[in-house]
């Protein structure tokens, strides 16, 4: 079974996420509503895909990916955004630093069931 771990402090982007998920048994979801138990929870599970939200209180998700990269236990782990930030600046900004993908919010759910399929 394939894990993902979303970290994302909006409870109703998770809930949707969760939801999406529940259609894809062979997926196992686990959620973080904070970064420093995302990567908690990334230590401990050592999953094939991260979902990272940008906007993070207390630490953004930029600084989170920078840990995930700089620990070789995670440095090879993909990672996709997914923020409000819709702007081109921001997404390049993303994709440059090494973020596998961008999903803008609102979620599009055939989008993130379209970068699931190809990461995992």
């Amino acid at each position: 079974m394939k894990k993902v771990i979303y970290i994302e402090d909006n409870a109703a982007n998770q809930r949707l996420v969760t939801q999406v998920f529940k259609r894809l048994p062979e997926i196992e979801l686990l959620n973080a509503d904070e970064p420093v138990s995302g990567l908690e929870l990334v230590a401990l599970h050592n999953p094939d895909l991260i979902l990272l939200d940008i906007n993070l209180p207390g630490m953004d998700g930029f600084e989170v990916f920078k840990r995930l990269k700089a620990d070789e236990k995670t440095s090879n782990t993909p990672v996709i955004a997914i923020s409000a930030n819709a702007m081109q600046e921001d997404i390049d900004k993303a994709l440059a630093m090494g973020f596998e993908d961008y999903i803008v919010k609102p979620i599009n759910i055939s989008a993130l069931l379209q970068v699931l399929e190809n990461m995992l």
